[in-house]
């Protein structure tokens, strides 16, 4: 299985601060144009210190959520403005948000337009370890005897396997995101789209086409597989559970 590739956060109390502020500002408890408390208060509310304060906000601006100016402080950005591809953003947002569900359709949309070609280039260009990964994944997408988190492990490997087996950089930066992806729709889709299960038959049809280096069918394959996905995430948008609204 390929390793995870997560956004890089600062370790022990700078990643809590980190989380901590991503969450607030995500859930809304600083909207956008709104300045976060100066650093002496933040200092009390995380408790830590003054240089760990600093090193959080300077991630959260890299991350295109905040802007530090000395006139006003640091304020939230706009929603738009934010890297909404990041998987630390993803997964600062609650799965039943309105911004995680808006974040999720797009992204859906977003990996029709690059996974199918993903699929073709593995295709043509995986090594034999690569194609027996890819196959062996999607025969593992099942909930028994893995269980829910099996299944996100195994899926995961499934896409970003062939990601890696592009040749493409580029793509391969899309790993983070897919994981991203598969945490928040594994649950928030079983419970907005109960009929519609994940269909291990379709990554295998995708597998098999890739181990046969048959391009054209991997590529037809996934853009069916990701058809299916698509169902999911307009059940998601419609769903009317709790906060579910459309942004």
């Amino acid at each position: 299985m390929p390793d995870i590739y997560l956004a890089e956060l600062p370790t022990g109390a700078g990643k809590t601060a980190v989380n901590t502020l991503g969450r607030m500002i995500a859930r809304g408890d600083f909207p956008a144009g709104a300045t976060i408390p100066m650093e002496a208060e933040l200092v009390g509310m995380l408790g830590v210190s003054r240089t760990v304060v600093r090193e959080a906000i300077k991630v959260l601006s890299g991350k295109g959520m905040v802007r530090t100016a000395r006139r006003y402080g640091t304020r939230v950005l706009p929603f738009e403005s934010w890297n909404l591809i990041d998987p630390d953003v993803i997964n600062w947002h609650e799965p039943s948000s309105p911004a995680a569900t808006k974040i999720y359709r797009d992204s859906t949309k977003l990996r029709f337009i690059f996974e199918p070609e993903a699929a073709a280039l593995a295709a043509i260009n995986a090594t034999t370890e690569q194609r027996e990964i890819i196959l062996r994944a999607a025969e593992h997408i099942r909930p028994e005897p893995y269980g829910t988190e099996g299944m996100i492990a195994a899926d995961y490997a499934f896409h970003a396997t062939i990601l890696e087996s592009t040749g493409n950089i580029m793509l391969r930066q899309m790993q983070g995101l897919i994981l991203a992806l598969l945490q928040f729709s594994y649950p928030t889709g079983a419970q907005a789209a109960p009929s519609e299960k994940v269909s291990r038959r379709s990554h295998i049809e995708v597998a098999e086409a890739i181990k046969a280096g048959d391009g054209e069918t991997a590529r037809a394959r996934m853009s069916s597989m990701l058809e299916q996905n698509q169902l999911v995430a307009d059940r998601i948008g419609a769903w009317d559970g709790p906060n579910i609204r459309a942004l």
